[in-house]
């Protein structure tokens, strides 16, 4: 992994949530299983960067930070 041997911390991490096969979501919990696929597919213990790329008008911007 790139981020392995000393570089992690020497960069900040970021990574997005929200467009998916089925379209723009939000709800918390896609969220959190959207954190955790990330975190695992990056095989790190933290994002320091997790931001939403679209907002999902069905779900109130508060709800989705709920879980964040």
């Amino acid at each position: 992994m790139a981020l392995k041997g000393g570089v992690r911390e020497k960069v900040e991490l970021a990574t997005k949530f929200g467009i998916t096969e089925k379209g723009i979501r939000g709800e918390p919990a896609y969220v959190r299983a959207a954190c955790e696929a990330s975190l695992k597919r990056l095989d790190m213990d933290c994002i320091d960067l997790y931001y939403q790329h679209r907002i999902d008008n069905r779900v109130s911007i508060e709800v989705t930070l709920d879980y964040l």
